[in-house]
């Protein structure tokens, strides 16, 4: 599949990967994490120990109002996503991406953290004291 390969301060590339764990395995390290809380059917794929960036150049990952919601250091692979899967960017994902993820702070629609929660709610186990309430 199609995807960007980027790295702070250093121009995305697009390359071609396989579609499994240990393709992004061995580009990204052991412990791949994904990040697809985007608007958009895309997701972003990094080693989960660069979660907690350290000295260096780091990807600052903020909603559309400016908020920080992600700070990845290292290496970063931007998937499209369809059907909840991995999938090829389409020729304008990359142009559009290309440009976005040249920076090191990326604006991006998220999606918001009150709908966020209130699924987390709606799923939550109800015992039966909460229902009475006693």
């Amino acid at each position: 599949m199609r995807a960007l390969l980027c790295e702070p301060m250093a121009e995305p590339a697009v390359i071609n990967i396989e579609d499994d764990l240990f393709a992004l395995q061995r580009l990204l390290g052991n412990h791949v994490d994904i990040a697809d809380d985007f608007m958009e059917p895309i997701a972003v794929a990094f080693n989960e120990e660069d979660r907690q960036p350290g000295i260096g150049n780091v990807f600052f990952f903020c909603d559309s109002k400016g908020n920080l919601r992600h700070s990845i250091s290292g290496k970063i692979l931007v998937l499209g996503i369809k059907n909840d899967l991995p999938c090829s960017l389409t020729d304008e994902q990359v142009k559009r991406l290309s440009r976005i993820f040249h920076s090191s702070v990326i604006y991006l629609p998220m999606r918001d953290e009150r709908e966020q929660s209130y699924i987390s709610m709606s799923k939550k186990e109800v015992k039966p004291h909460e229902r009475t309430g006693r």
